[in-house]
């Protein structure tokens, strides 16, 4: 089992230190998962569309964008909690609202709520500038 690497205490190096999740972690990198900026609750992730990541129907499947939706929510809520903290998936909920065939999809998160042991984030998943699916995530902090 992984263990799981301890963030930099300070807020400023922690956001440094997620910008290498996309280095670190086997599944950002099956999906080609980009981390391109992260600050204090909000981070900005893409994936460009693959002919591996569709559905029958050539678009990109849905759980490829869920993915990406939930890892945004997951550097983002690290921003704003403890250095030794775990965060995990309770509740994942997506919309979509336009099929993705071609391009490089962006998710921008930010973190609306963050309690002591609950945390709330707001995706929107973007392609060439135009709203794709927009998510909200619920998740654990332990």
């Amino acid at each position: 089992m992984a263990k799981a690497p301890i963030l930099p205490d300070d807020p400023a190096m922690r956001c440094e230190a997620l910008k290498l999740a996309d280095r670190i972690a086997p599944f950002y990198r099956l999906l080609g998962m980009k981390v391109d900026e992260v600050k204090e609750g909000y981070a900005k992730l893409s994936m460009p569309f693959r002919e591996d990541l569709t559905q029958p129907l050539g678009m990109m499947h849905g759980g490829a964008l869920a993915s990406l939706a939930d890892s945004a929510v997951a550097i983002a809520l690290l921003t704003v909690s403890g250095p030794k903290s775990k965060v995990v998936t309770v509740e994942l909920k997506i919309n979509y609202f336009e099929p993705v065939r071609d391009g490089i999809l962006v998710a921008e998160c930010r973190v609306v709520f963050k309690g002591s042991k609950i945390a709330y984030g707001e995706v929107d998943l973007r392609e060439s500038g135009r709203l794709v699916a927009r998510a909200t995530s619920t998740y654990m902090i332990s």
